[in-house]
């Protein structure tokens, strides 16, 4: 024991040896306090599990296809109004500025007419003289002729009385043709609208002095406005009878314009197809007539607020929403363009919230809605229109929402059809 104490090496050697086993059995301890103490992590509860899907009902449609596209307003007529005679502007109609309206046979520019009602009373006049002088010679040949017939006079003075005749009756003649054309120039002085229109551009004052080919004005009908759409083949074959006009015109139409957040309808049908294909976009023109296009506007859908607005015009210019009613198809129905899948598949929920796919057979797209015929699926059936990764039938979702289908291209269908 001398020795141990007497060699200090040993001992530090036999306390850091205990040390060491200490520290260790602390560590081994505590591993074991942290592993038995850890608290047990949750089950995750398996429905979380299940995908949420939102859905849109099944809408079987009995109206007409609805062949849609787009078109700017321009006028059914639309005229440039020029001056014929020489004179100076009296007077003007006081909607004779750019914006206003005027109807059928109102004087929208009076040029000053003494002139030219001077200038037709003097032919009236001189007519009048010539009138005199046919019923002078006429009844100077009746007697000439008594008188030759009796042998008192010769054959060349009854010839003399005959050509003047001739000559005043081609006088007659030709102050007939004045005095048309002066009553011509009296009535050009005051110009009258050929139609309901609307001043798109005035270039005339009172006290201007015009001559013929000035251009005084120009104006466009107000009673009817068209839009023309460009279709292509495809959609055009929807639409029976287009290629003839009488039957073409049997076809209704519908033009949509938004104007603040609230939508605008007119009613119109199609007037005519244009004569040729378009070379470089290959679509067809169909013409499509509106008209009232300044009343008849209705509002679509709900309001924006609950303050009641007027319609707005439908305005040249203007560009629309077009939808031409097509061919009816028994037993078709709308959904969501985004929920038809690839080879013309659906997704359907059945009951407790299955998943079950369908095979559709597509017929074409009507803005955001896809028009299908398929099998006898019930109106109402959820059609899945939220984007999966995996989807496989007998797959459990649950439902979040029914949505009804896109407002935007229902708003149009609806109001065009109902």
């Amino acid at each position: 024991m001398n020795s141990t104490l007497n060699n200090p090496s040993k001992l530090q050697k036999s306390l850091w040896f205990f040390v060491c086993i200490a520290i260790l059995g602390v560590g081994f301890f505590s591993f074991f306090l942290l592993k038995t103490l850890k608290p047990v992590p949750e089950q995750k509860d398996s429905a979380l599990l299940i995908p949420t899907v939102q859905t849109a009902p099944l809408q079987h449609r009995q109206s007409p296809l609805l062949i849609d596209g787009n078109g700017i307003v321009v006028p059914t007529a639309a005229i440039s109004v020029s001056s014929q005679v020489n004179g100076e502007v009296i007077s003007l109609h006081p909607n004779l500025v750019s914006g206003g309206d005027f109807k059928k046979g109102e004087i929208l520019i009076q040029v000053d007419r003494r002139t030219f009602e001077a200038n037709l009373k003097e032919a009236e006049a001189n007519q009048r003289a010539n009138q005199s002088t046919l019923e002078f010679i006429t009844k100077q040949l009746t007697r000439l002729q008594s008188l030759m017939d009796q042998g008192f006079i010769g054959e060349e003075t009854l010839d003399d009385a005959i050509s003047r005749r001739d000559q005043t009756l081609a006088a007659i003649a030709r102050q007939n043709a004045i005095i048309q054309n002066r009553q011509l120039d009296l009535e050009r002085t005051s110009i009258q609208a050929p139609f309901d229109g609307r001043v798109y551009e005035e270039s005339v004052d009172v006290g201007d002095i015009v001559s013929p080919g000035r251009e005084l004005a120009r104006f466009y009908a107000s009673s009817e406005v068209e839009v023309i759409v460009g279709l292509n083949t495809d959609d055009s074959s929807f639409i029976p009878g287009l290629w003839q006009q009488q039957t073409a015109q049997q076809r209704s139409a519908w033009v949509t314009v938004d104007h603040g957040d609230n939508t605008y309808q007119w009613q119109g049908y199609v007037h005519r197809v244009e004569s040729d294909l378009d070379r470089v976009t290959r679509t067809v023109d169909v013409v499509v007539r509106i008209p009232s296009p300044f009343t008849a506007g209705t509002l679509v859908g709900n309001p924006s607020s609950s303050v009641e607005l007027e319609a707005p015009p439908l305005l040249v210019g203007m560009y629309t929403n077009i939808a031409i009613e097509g061919m009816s198809l028994p037993g078709h129905f709308v959904i969501p363009v985004r929920a038809l899948r690839p080879n013309n598949t659906i997704w359907t929920s059945i009951s407790e919230g299955i998943l079950k796919q369908e095979t559709v057979e597509f017929v074409r797209q009507e803005g955001n809605q896809a028009v299908l015929l398929a099998p006898d699926l019930p109106e109402g059936t959820p059609i899945i229109v939220s984007d999966i990764a995996l989807m496989s039938d007998g797959m459990r979702i649950k439902v979040e929402n029914i949505n009804p289908l896109s407002e935007s291209m229902e708003s149009s269908s609806q109001g065009a059809l109902h």
